[in-house]
């Protein structure tokens, strides 16, 4: 599997396209409001991952995805809960996670960790669905606690119109670390016994040309390379 970060206004599409279609055909089956802006501006100025079955796959292939912003880009969704005892900018909140593929949100949302641990954040804030369906279970596996009561989310409605409520959920200190930690040994195939990791090479090997050596007569000779000179035999 790749996990990309998506840069370019047609990957931004593709990834919005498959949120809506997502949310509309999996689990609870909901969409944004009329009149909501929020997942537009998420979209735009959040920073989008997508996950492809094989690397270098188009973006039309994407089959998970995920956004997060850090709270020096965007505010919270909501007010609550409260991190402002953190840096903005070292505060990280996460959505628009959806899956088109049994098994790839999961991965995803463990992929999700090491991205985390990469921009350094010291905590990370979510809003679950917990109301009619209630997925809070998933990412309190990974060590999200909820915070605070139930909200009304205002942006968002089932296929029927109906309300929908969120919590609050965050994940902060140890159960970060161990979050970030689970999400390197996906990544970067760390062994179980952290003593080896396993990535591909950046620098594939390329042939390479044999040196050549200049005589002071101005001849160039090769004879110690094992390449003839032209002369004789190479020694």
């Amino acid at each position: 599997m790749e996990l990309r970060q998506l840069t370019t206004e047609d990957e931004r599409e593709v990834f919005s396209r498959c949120v809506e279609e997502a949310r509309a055909t999996r689990g609870l089956r909901f969409r944004e409001t009329m009149r909501s802006q929020l997942g537009r501006a998420h979209l735009t100025f959040g920073s989008l991952y997508a996950l492809f079955e094989n690397e270098g796959e188009p973006a039309e292939k994407m089959i998970a995805g995920f956004r997060l912003h850090d709270l020096a880009t965007l505010p919270q969704s909501f007010a609550k809960p409260d991190l402002s005892h953190y840096p903005p900018r070292l505060v990280l909140e996460g959505g628009e996670l959806w899956s088109l593929s049994r098994g790839a949100g999961r991965v995803a949302r463990l992929a999700a960790g090491a991205i985390v641990g990469i921009r350094q954040a010291r905590a990370m804030v979510i809003y679950a669905i917990g109301k009619p369906l209630d997925i809070t279970q998933s990412y309190a596996d990974l060590g999200f606690i909820k915070v605070g009561k139930l909200i009304e989310w205002p942006f968002a409605e089932t296929v029927d119109k109906g309300k929908i409520w969120v919590q609050g959920m965050v994940v902060e200190g140890e159960n970060l670390e161990k979050w970030v930690r689970a999400g390197y040994e996906a990544l970067f195939q760390i062994s179980e016994n952290c003593r080896a990791v396993r990535f591909a090479n950046p620098f594939p090997q390329q042939p390479q040309s044999s040196p050549v050596l200049l005589r002071p007569d101005g001849d160039i000779s090769a004879s110690k390379t094992g390449i003839s000179d032209g002369h004789g035999a190479p020694a």
